[in-house]
């Protein structure tokens, strides 16, 4: 049975996704055993507003030749609540519930790209199962944002970062 899976996607500016995310993909892909990428999908939407799937073997050589597939396949064929929402909302078994899957011509602009990776969180597999087996039952799950762990003080700032890494070249 496969484990947790998370839909994530991470925009930038213009055609490439800068070079310290690429390396972050990279050591992703190949160094954890906690969570596994099952796919990984390219996009990049030009100023006309269409979307071009990009290579995603050109991003992770280490893919395989049909990356993108899955992912393709999930937000094509997402009645995004059909995907993720309905077919886990309200039960037991299910640590994560899913969310509806956004739309990505709301999300990106003009000008950008995004990458899309399809996670298997494989460090939740047993408390999944323990939460399935017993009669315990999920409540809530949530991704807490930067803006929410800088309010609580467990990330610097923004400027505090930028400040930080100024002052840190000199």
């Amino acid at each position: 049975m496969i484990g947790p899976v998370q839909l994530l996607m991470i925009g930038f500016k213009g055609s490439q996704p800068p070079d310290e995310v690429r390396k972050e993909l990279d050591h992703l892909l190949i160094e954890h055993d906690h969570v596994r990428v099952i796919d990984v999908l390219t996009l990049v939407m030009h100023r006309n507003r269409t979307v071009e799937r990009q290579q995603a073997r050109d991003l992770l050589p280490a893919l395989p030749a049909d990356s993108g597939d899955l992912v393709d396949r999930l937000l094509r064929g997402a009645g995004a609540a059909a995907v993720m929402g309905d077919s886990t909302s309200g039960g037991a078994g299910y640590l994560f519930r899913g969310d509806d899957i956004p739309q990505l011509r709301q999300h990106m602009r003009p000008g950008t790209g995004a990458v899309i990776l399809l996670l298997e969180h494989l460090w939740a597999v047993p408390l999944r199962d323990a939460v399935a087996e017993s009669d315990a039952f999920p409540v809530a799950d949530a991704w807490v944002g930067r803006t929410a762990l800088q309010d609580l003080d467990l990330m610097p700032s923004t400027t505090s970062m930028s400040s930080a890494a100024g002052h840190a070249a000199r």
